[in-house]
């Protein structure tokens, strides 16, 4: 199963995909998920009633050529999180990842797995797909797996979360990541919404940067239920669907680099002074601080 075909199970939708989607004039067969994103812009960030898992590695549609359709990303769902297990180079890339997933990188055993449809569940005995650590940062950011001799890198996802009601901190993220403390960011840049090119100024002063982890670690999170009583609540019925894709527009793709060189993004909304990450599936009301900072670094 591919993750476009999780995606139409599961109901998932990245709001960066929204706006684009409507904008597209050219049918794919393989997104069967467009014909009903009409609906779905009406109430997208209401998925979250269920697990939902982020689809990480999707570019309009996930990484498929010309010819040889789109490729397989295996799901993983491990110690309260989801990750995705791929090899694509254009995809560990975007996370700061090496194309070549060579035996060097693997680190300490964590876990073992087995086979499950579209991905890979734990294993309580020993079997000959090994979870490991990433050797260059062991953090739970991203693992290995060993499928017998086949190397794959597992990005973190999201965090699993019961209800629509909950809502996690900006900087239960960072610790996902191993960042405890500015000191342990390299950078923080604006990228195009499917995170491949730099659009903004790469900011690596240490002082901008201590500042926007300060403020980003002080932001209140909302729970999907949260924001939409917010934002879109009050709003007519025919004038939802126009202000769900207003709401995509204002994206403004944040790329957090961390000092080991992986890679992770959160989304600012600045018109509409909201901040959403889905790695915790979590919104969070952009402080003024937050806005002058991008306006000014960004």
């Amino acid at each position: 199963m591919s993750s476009l075909d999780m995606l139409d199970l599961i109901g998932g939708i990245d709001t960066a995909y929204i706006s684009e989607s409507f904008k597209e004039t050219t049918s794919r067969k393989t997104i069967s998920v467009q014909r009903w994103l009409p609906a779905l812009a009406a109430c997208a960030a209401l998925i979250m009633m269920i697990p939902v898992i982020s689809n990480i590695f999707r570019n309009k549609g996930g990484y498929d050529g010309p010819s040889d359709g789109l490729k397989e990303i295996k799901s993983l769902e491990f110690n309260g999180c989801y990750y995705e297990a791929t090899d694509v180079p254009e995809a560990l890339t975007r996370y700061g990842l090496p194309q070549d997933l060579s035996p060097e990188l693997a680190g300490e055993h964590v876990s073992y797995l087995v086979p499950n449809g579209a991905g890979y569940l734990e294993s309580a005995v020993k079997t000959d797909i090994e979870l490991l650590n990433y050797k260059p940062c062991p953090c739970r950011g991203v693992y290995i797996v060993n499928d017998q001799g086949h190397y794959y890198a597992a990005v973190f996802c999201n965090f699993f979360l019961m209800s629509d009601e909950a809502s996690i901190d900006l900087s239960e993220l960072y610790r996902i990541y191993g960042i405890t403390g500015a000191e342990s960011i390299l950078s923080v840049t604006e990228t195009d919404w499917h995170r491949n090119n730099t659009k903004g100024k790469l900011v690596t002063d240490r002082a901008a940067v201590e500042d926007f982890y300060q403020i980003t670690c002080s932001l209140e999170p909302n729970s999907n239920s949260g924001f939409q009583a917010k934002v879109f609540d009050g709003v007519p019925e025919e004038e939802q669907q126009k202000k769900h894709i207003a709401f995509a527009d204002d994206l403004h793709m944040i790329r957090i680099e961390t000092a080991s060189g992986l890679m992770f993004y959160i989304e600012l909304y600045p018109n509409y002074e909201w901040v959403y990450a889905s790695g915790t599936l979590s919104y969070y009301p952009a402080s003024q601080k937050l806005l002058s900072w991008a306006k000014e670094n960004l």
